[in-house]
């Protein structure tokens, strides 16, 4: 499923809130394994908006904040340095009387 493209002033207000929060997973050497992408995907399902740290070099890092978006349906919010910040609407809770 395809997200619903931000608007460049919704994508300024989330790199906002996203400048103050920490890093909530990292990724090194081994790069996307599959078990990170599922933290990854239960990050953004509970928060809706995640900050992630890249231990690897700079043109890995460039392939990574690609292929996040691509397999976790989120929208790449900003890259600054070693750190992205990735964006995903999060799922409806249903209220039960």
């Amino acid at each position: 499923m395809e997200p619903a493209p931000l608007t460049q002033k919704e994508k300024k207000e989330l790199r906002g809130i996203a400048q103050r929060l920490k890093p909530h997973l990292s990724v090194g050497r081994n790069g996307l394994t599959d078990t990170v992408l599922k933290e990854v995907d239960l990050a953004l399902t509970k928060n809706g908006l995640i900050k992630i740290r890249f231990e690897v070099e700079k043109e890995l890092i460039k392939a990574h904040c690609c292929e996040i978006p691509e397999k976790t349906g989120s929208t790449l919010i900003g890259q600054v340095g070693k750190t992205a910040s990735f964006f995903r609407e999060m799922p409806a809770t249903e209220v039960i009387d």
